[in-house]
């Protein structure tokens, strides 16, 4: 290009301005539907990380949480492509008008003098419009990935706070007790430091460059300016940022960042339900399809347990739990003297071991685990009871379900003592307090009808 005359390249540009419509709705369209596609792929994509591993941890959380920022940006992106496109179809039947009927002669309405000349005021031509609309359009293309932007800068800042709590914890774990205290008083200065000048940062993104005025601060800003780009990645939608900031009014610029904002704050806070009957959560009286095999769709993760079918006519009854990771401090509460078979996170794929001098690498062996013992583990955190009679002697099996794989403990309970009807299985949860007395809380209740052949 360094060639090229620079006229050349002037009238090349001018050519793609002319032209680029063509290429936004082309890309708008395939582009929403990709992104419809994939908004969804990414909503089972969280909920298979939401159930396939503990994202409560604080050491995951700001990760599960980037996650749902990425979602949002998607959902964004798709609303403004979408407005987009709408307003690029008004836009082409506006020059399709335009081609028919240049001018409003007002004169053929036979309207009194006293309308007529208003409607001469406020009514735009077809030329002004067709300008504007393609403004209007341009200007939403480029806002969509300018949206995304600041929320994925959201997420990449609380990434990196998280990143940084998390060596700095790692880093505490490794050295001496006596570092604890200097490693106590770095986090204290440095994470009050991120936070504020975090929010300096946003405020001066939302507020078009307040603090970018003021010519004593504006030096000690730029170190954390430049500092904040690089983490967010700001410097990949900077240009569009200035120069949208620098056409147009910065008064409807932030006015249509308060719409934004109120739109989403509303959002979050509030929802629009006319079932004023119907309860906000599950209770004994509530019927899920996910506690029932032939009910719930195979595309559903089992939330805590599950049974074959809502209705039994079969002398034996199968009940599922579902191993959520969530409970493995539950699990060691109840089994303090059991050591697990693996770590809670990153394991070796191999087993190591030094035998006459030679370095013997093999694949991980757990034949000499004791099985019985955590299965033992992990039934003991739940009590069973049907119709008020507890199973105390129940026999439980490692399982893996065939929906979705997943991990889980199965026992089968004989039939001989339901009763026709309605029955209830309720599964509680047993919690340990600070002396170790047990706190059972309800778990799963399950209704189903039992029918003897």
């Amino acid at each position: 290009m360094s060639d090229i005359p620079k006229d050349q390249i002037s009238d090349w540009l001018k050519k793609l301005e002319r032209e680029s419509w063509q290429l936004e709705l082309l890309v708008s369209a395939f582009t929403i539907f990709l992104l419809i596609q994939a908004t969804i792929s990414f909503e089972g994509f969280i909920t298979e990380i939401e159930y396939q591993y503990n994202f409560q941890s604080s050491k995951y959380s700001v990760l599960y949480l980037f996650l749902g920022l990425v979602h949002k940006s998607l959902e964004a992106l798709v609303i403004c492509l979408i407005s987009h496109l709408m307003l690029r179809g008004f836009w082409i039947g506006t020059i399709g008008l335009r081609s028919v009927q240049s001018n409003i002669d007002f004169s053929s309405l036979n309207y009194s003098a006293f309308f007529t000349e208003r409607l001469k005021k406020k009514v735009i031509s077809l030329d002004q419009l067709v300008i504007k609309l393609d403004e209007i359009c341009s200007v939403i293309f480029a806002f969509a990935f300018l949206v995304i932007s600041i929320l994925m800068a959201f997420g990449l800042y609380l990434m990196f706070l998280g990143i940084i709590a998390i060596t700095m914890n790692a880093v505490g774990d490794l050295t001496p007790d006596w570092m604890d205290p200097v490693i106590g008083i770095s986090a204290i200065i440095l994470f009050p430091t991120l936070l504020l000048t975090g929010f300096i940062y946003m405020t001066d993104y939302f507020t078009l460059g307040f603090f970018k005025k003021i010519k004593w601060f504006s030096r000690v800003y730029y170190p954390f300016y430049r500092l904040y780009n690089v983490i967010t990645l700001s410097v990949l939608s900077r240009s569009i940022y200035y120069y949208m900031i620098s056409k147009f009014s910065k008064r409807k610029i932030r006015l249509v960042y308060a719409i934004a904002g109120f739109l989403l704050f509303f959002s979050l806070i509030f929802k629009f339900d006319q079932h004023q009957y119907y309860p906000g959560k599950k209770d004994a009286l509530s019927m899920s399809a996910n506690y029932y095999d032939n009910l719930r769709p195979k595309d559903d993760y089992i939330s805590h347990a599950s049974i074959s079918s809502d209705f039994i006519e079969k002398p034996h009854f199968k009940l599922f739990l579902r191993y959520d990771a969530r409970d493995n401090q539950l699990i060691k509460k109840h089994c303090e003297d059991f050591i697990p078979m693996k770590e809670d996170g990153l394991n070796w794929r191999f087993k190591t071991r030094l035998e006459g001098g030679n370095l013997h690498i093999g694949n991980q062996n757990f034949a000499d685990e004791d099985f019985g013992k955590a299965l033992l583990c992990m039934s003991s955190i739940y009590q069973v009871s049907i119709n008020d009679s507890l199973y105390q002697d129940l026999n439980f099996r490692f399982f893996t379900h065939p929906d979705k794989d997943q991990k889980g403990i199965i026992t089968v309970i004989p039939t001989d003592h339901f009763l026709q009807g309605e029955n209830i299985l309720d599964i509680k949860r047993i919690e340990l307090d600070s002396i170790g007395s047990p706190l059972a809380e309800d778990f799963a209740t399950i209704p189903f009808w039992f029918r003897s052949q």
